[in-house]
C-alpha cells in the first residue's frame, strides 16, 4: 500500500486524529515498529484498513440461517465499515458528517450494532476501533452552543458506545459527561406544564435519546432517567402516533395537506418507524419489568410489528414510503434493516409469536444481504433526511450498516430460547481484555535513542507510583481503572 502526505497538517499534532488511508504519512519502518498502526501520530491502525475476505452473503429467504454463517458476514460489514470510516479525514465539526468517524447521529447508530457485535466476536479490532473513537471525542457530546442543542437527542445517541464501555468496564469518567448533560435535560423532560414545543418533536429522535435516557438509570440503579424519558415519549406518542394506521408520522408537518402522498395519503416513512422500533427495543431491553408504564411501550410495538408484517413487500423489503410503494418503488435498506432487526428482536423476547413473524424476518435478512456491495457496505440506502426519496443502488450511510448489524444478531438468536427483559447487566471486562482493546497514547515524537527511551520509561513508572490512586482506597473498583 502506498502511502502519502496527509492534506490536513495540524491532523499530525493530534494523539489520536483519523485520516484518509491513502493519505496517511507512515513511512513502512513506522509499520514495522509498530504492527498495530499504519500511523502511530494519527492513530488509525492498520488492521482497520483492510477488511476480511467476503463470506457468502447468499441467504435463502424461507429459511433460517444457521448462526455460523451469520457471524462472518456481520464481521466483514464491520470491518469494512470501519475500514471505509477510517480512510476518510475527521472533521472538527462533526454535525453533517456522513462516511467518517464522528460524533453525530450518523455515525452513533453504527456504533450501536458495532458495539452490540463486539459482545460476541472474537475480532477485537471492533472495540478497539469504538474504544479510540470514544476516547477521541473525550466521551463527551456536541451541541454546547446553546440551550436548545443541549437538549437534541440527535448528538446524544452516542451516549449508547460510552454507556456500552462503562458497562463493560466500569471506568467512572466514561459516563461523567453524559451524566452531566442527562442531568442538564431532566428539568426539561419534567417540565410540569405542557408546551406547544416538543423536546422530541420528530419520531427519528425515539432511537436516539430514550434509551440512552433508560439505560443510564439500568447503570446508575436511579430511577429518574427512566422516568424523564416516559414523560417526553408520551408526549411525542401523543402528537405523531396514528393509532388506525399503527405508524408514526415523521413529525407534525406530515398533518397538513403540503406533506401529503400522492392521492392525498399519509406519507409514513420507512426509515421514521424503523427508528420507532428499534428504539422501542433497545428502550425495553433497559426497563424494568415491573415499570407502571411498560405496557404502553409493548403495545405500541406489538401493533406496529403487525402492520409492518402487512407492508412487507414480495422482494423481503419495505419501500421509502410505507403507504406509497408503487411511488418509491426502488429497495431501501436503512428502513428495511431496522424492522428485520424490530421484529426478530420481539420475537427473541417474547413479544411477538415466532409462527407469525419468523418468515418475514428470513425473507427479509436474504434481502438486506443482496444489497451488501462489493465495498462491503451496505447499499440502497436512503440518503439523511426527513421524508422518502428516491434511492439509488449504491447509495450508502454508517446508519443503514449500524442497523443491519442489529438486525443479523437477532438472526442469530433465533437458535436460541426467549430472552427476559430487562437485559442483564454485561459482564466485565478482564484487564488483559482492556488493555488489549484500548489503543495507548504513543510517545512524544521527541522520545529518540535508547537514552531518552529509558528515561520516558521512568517518567511513566514515576507518575504512576507517585499520582494519588482513589482506586488504591477501594481496590474492589480498580478493575475499572
Amino acid at each position: 500500500m502506498t502511502l502519502h502526505p496527509h492534506p490536513l497538517a495540524f491532523a499530525r499534532n493530534t494523539a489520536l486524529s483519523f485520516a484518509i488511508a491513502g493519505l496517511l504519512a507512515s513511512p513502512p519502518h513506522s509499520l514495522a515498529a509498530d504492527p498495530l498502526t499504519a500511523d502511530p501520530v494519527a492513530g488509525i491502525e492498520a488492521g482497520w484498513l483492510t477488511p476480511p475476505a467476503r463470506p457468502n452473503t447468499t441467504f435463502a429467504p424461507d429459511q433460517l440461517p444457521p448462526r455460523a454463517a451469520v457471524l462472518p458476514v456481520l464481521e466483514y460489514v464491520a470491518a469494512a465499515q470501519i475500514a471505509d470510516m477510517s480512510r476518510h479525514p475527521i472533521q472538527l465539526s462533526t454535525g453533517s458528517n456522513l462516511a467518517e468517524i464522528s460524533s453525530n447521529w450518523v455515525a452513533a447508530t453504527f456504533y450501536v450494532g458495532a458495539a452490540r457485535l463486539a459482545r460476541v466476536s472474537e475480532n477485537r479490532n471492533t472495540l478497539r476501533f469504538l474504544t479510540a473513537t470514544a476516547e477521541h471525542y473525550n466521551y463527551a457530546f456536541r451541541g454546547a452552543r446553546a440551550e436548545r442543542s443541549l437538549l437534541n437527542a440527535d448528538d446524544l445517541a452516542i451516549g449508547d458506545l460510552y454507556q456500552e464501555l462503562y458497562a463493560r468496564r466500569g471506568q467512572p469518567g466514561v459516563i461523567m459527561p453524559l451524566r452531566q448533560r442527562l442531568d442538564f435535560m431532566l428539568p426539561h423532560l419534567n417540565r410540569p406544564r405542557e408546551t406547544a414545543a416538543l423536546i422530541w418533536w420528530w419520531c427519528d429522535a425515539l432511537f436516539m435519546a430514550p434509551p440512552v435516557l433508560a439505560r443510564q438509570s439500568l447503570l446508575t440503579g436511579d430511577p429518574q432517567y427512566l422516568r424523564a424519558m416516559d414523560k417526553e415519549w408520551r408526549r411525542t406518542a401523543a402528537r405523531l402516533w396514528v393509532e388506525r394506521d399503527r405508524l408514526f408520522l415523521r413529525d407534525e408537518r406530515f398533518k397538513d395537506a403540503d406533506h401529503l402522498g400522492a392521492g392525498g395519503k399519509s406519507i409514513y416513512w420507512a426509515r421514521g418507524n424503523g427508528w420507532v422500533m428499534g428504539g422501542l427495543a433497545r428502550t425495553l431491553e433497559a426497563m424494568p419489568a415491573d415499570f407502571a408504564g411498560r405496557d404502553f411501550y409493548t403495545g405500541i410495538f406489538r401493533k406496529m410489528a403487525g402492520r409492518v408484517l402487512e407492508l412487507q413487500q414480495a422482494d423481503g423489503l419495505w419501500r421509502s414510503d410505507l403507504n406509497d410503494p408503487k411511488s418509491f418503488a426502488e429497495a431501501e435498506t436503512s428502513g428495511s434493516a431496522f424492522f428485520v432487526y424490530a421484529l426478530a428482536w420481539g420475537i427473541n423476547h417474547g413479544l411477538l409469536d415466532r409462527q407469525t413473524y419468523q418468515g418475514a424476518v428470513s425473507k427479509g435478512w436474504a434481502a438486506l444481504n443482496r444489497h451488501v456491495l462489493p465495498s462491503g457496505l451496505v447499499g440502497a440506502a436512503q440518503k439523511t433526511g426527513d421524508r422518502p426519496v428516491p434511492t439509488r443502488a449504491d447509495d450508502v450511510g454508517p446508519y443503514a450498516t449500524g442497523a443491519y448489524l442489529l438486525a443479523g444478531l437477532e438472526v442469530m438468536d433465533l437458535h436460541g430460547p426467549a430472552q427476559a427483559l430487562p437485559e442483564p447487566a454485561l459482564a466485565r471486562d478482564d484487564e488483559a481484555t482492556i488493555l488489549a482493546t484500548t489503543p495507548q497514547p504513543v510517545a512524544p515524537k521527541t522520545v529518540v535513542g535508547d537514552a531518552e527511551k529509558a528515561r520516558r520509561s521512568q517518567e511513566m513508572r514515576a507518575t504512576r507510583a507517585l499520582a494519588y490512586d482513589p482506586a488504591a482506597l477501594n481496590p474492589a473498583s480498580r478493575s475499572g481503572q
